[in-house]
């Protein structure tokens, strides 16, 4: 019984291990991806400008469409989001569809790996 017990357990904590590693992204990565599709539009550092989007240094945490000095859309504000990994991650595979509305021209990141690495990026850069 014992045995069958400790081989259910380590089976679990494989798996949740497995699932939240899955889940976490490269933040190399997403640093690439980010220069390449956002960097044109958003700063990520401490202290960055707003540029045509919004600065997303202290994103985490913070309510959509109230970035300090930029003027974001009425449906941005009007969305009730508060940014988590979540979110970002739905907005970033389809802007459009997940705040109709919104301004930004980014059609989204198609691949969840990628998606995954940008938030891992992100995550790191905007504290």
């Amino acid at each position: 019984m014992r045995a069958t017990v400790g081989a259910f357990s380590a089976l679990a904590l494989l798996l949740a291990a497995g699932s939240a590693g899955a889940q976490m992204g490269d933040a190399g990565r997403g640093e690439r991806l980010f220069n390449q599709q956002c960097k044109v539009c958003h700063t990520a550092e401490k202290g960055g400008a707003n540029k045509v989007g919004p600065a997303l240094s202290g994103v985490f945490g913070r309510k959509a469409g109230t970035a300090p000095g930029f003027s974001a859309s009425g449906a941005m504000v009007k969305s009730g989001i508060v940014w988590d990994e979540k979110t970002v991650g739905e907005y970033l595979t389809d802007p459009k569809a997940r705040i109709p509305g919104n301004k930004m021209a980014f059609t989204g990141l198609r691949k969840p790996e990628q998606v995954d690495d940008v938030v891992a990026y992100l995550k790191k850069a905007t504290r």
